[in-house]
């Protein structure tokens, strides 16, 4: 992993939850491996307001879901997994072995945006 995602993964940035009758749970698993993502956003007007993240996964994944609670909030729904992967990019990429955890986030976030359970 490169030092920008390696930062990101030692801070940490957006873990844990969000509460509220407006929070949206999201969560995804990559079969293989195991690794497991939850979401909890809140939108509003078609927007990502916040993001929060918990995580029982690889370093790459948890890099990428504090990445994504970075940068995510503000942004319109549809752009998310474009303006992600562009982050991602700008941070330096992934290895080949590491791509999973991408899409992984995206995942989460899908599910809790595409009717997540409500908190």
């Amino acid at each position: 992993m490169l030092p920008a995602l390696r930062e990101l993964l030692l801070r940490g940035d957006g873990a844990g939850e969000l509460q509220g009758p407006d929070v949206l749970v999201g969560r995804a698993e990559h079969p293989s491996c195991g690794d497991e993502v939850i979401v909890h956003v809140q939108l509003e007007a078609g927007r990502v307001r916040d993001l929060r993240w918990q995580a029982a996964a690889c370093p790459a994944s948890t890099a990428i879901a504090a990445l994504a609670a970075k940068v995510l909030p503000g942004a319109e729904t549809a752009a998310c997994g474009a303006l992600l992967q562009q982050e991602v990019a700008r941070h330096g990429g992934l290895a080949a072995h590491e791509r999973h955890a991408e899409a992984l986030v995206l995942r989460a976030l899908a599910a809790a945006i595409e009717g997540g359970a409500r908190r």
